[in-house]
């Protein structure tokens, strides 16, 4: 996984089948690469002691990062000095995490950082457990909300809403995305179903607060609407799935591992399988508009 750093989107944190997080700024390096030569990144983060998958960049503070590993842990990492600072090595200054996160009994599968408060983050995982962390925190060993059995299999994935302080979402192996409410974590707010196989990953659409989209090992990447919860169907449209459920592309011939949303053109994706196959796609108008939109 590759994600690249909010306020400068040169510096990009990147992940592979190693414990370490390494850190590129693609200013300084060709657009392709000297074959001749070994990869030689401005940074290592160094402190898991094994791989991990859930990369995220603080909105808020620059050169702030959180991930999550198979060692059970999150990390947190300052990697502004280590930009700013000169280093003839070509394998990278060395960056030690400023906090460990040790609340998680099996793989952290994902990490999320809230968009309204710079202090708090989420992390899920094969323990089939939400966690809210405070990074003020240093070195917790336990969280300061945690939700136990949140789902009935590994929570894949965890996602804040950008507008609403208050709910996030998680996608989970057991096929099911879930709604939840800080407020209230007892019990979740909806149950998302439309999936065959499990949810890899979840974003909330930019320009709309109330869409979510899912990516999941059944070819499919799932368009929801929360505002449609709840609404009177059809017999007919019941069989395509609950109202919430706004649009379910089908274009993939393999499992789709990521998406991402389009920034500036609405309603556009881009999704990515695990054949190798980019595809970008949007919805026909008259799925998402109102009636009188489109006339």
């Amino acid at each position: 996984r590759a994600r690249h750093m909010p306020q400068n989107h040169f510096i990009v944190a990147s992940r592979g089948p190693d414990p370490q997080v390494f850190i590129w700024d693609l200013s300084k390096h060709p657009s392709v690469p000297d074959a001749s030569s070994g990869p030689s990144p401005q940074a290592v983060c160094i402190g898991h002691s094994s791989e991990g998958y859930g990369t995220c960049w603080s909105p808020h503070r620059e050169g702030h990062l959180v991930t999550a590993s198979e060692d059970t842990t999150v990390c947190l990492w300052g990697i502004q000095s280590a930009l700013s600072s000169s280093s003839s090595s070509n394998n990278g200054r060395q960056i030690h995490p400023i906090s460990t996160f040790r609340g998680h009994t099996q793989v952290v599968e994902d990490v999320d950082w809230h968009h309204r408060d710079a202090n708090l983050i989420g992390s899920v995982g094969d323990d089939k457990t939400i966690q809210i962390w405070d990074t003020r925190k240093v070195n917790p060993l336990k969280a300061v909300h945690s939700v136990l059995q949140a789902h009935k299999d590994d929570i894949n994935t965890i996602a804040f809403n950008p507008v609403n302080e208050f709910i996030f979402a998680t996608g989970s192996a057991d096929t099911t995305v879930a709604l939840w409410d800080l407020r209230n974590l007892k019990t979740r707010v909806q149950t998302f179903t439309g999936h065959t196989d499990q949810v890899y990953n979840i974003a909330w659409a930019p320009h709309n607060e109330s869409i979510l989209a899912s990516c999941s090992s059944d070819r499919r990447v799932g368009i929801w609407d929360m505002s449609r919860i709840g609404m009177e169907q059809t017999p007919e449209d019941a069989e395509d799935g609950p109202p919430e459920l706004l649009f379910l592309h089908g274009g993939h011939t393999s499992k789709v591992s990521d998406f991402s949303w389009n920034l500036n053109d609405e309603w556009t994706i881009a999704s990515v399988a695990e054949d190798n196959v980019l595809q970008v796609w949007n919805m026909a108008e008259e799925v998402y508009a109102e009636e009188e939109d489109i006339e």
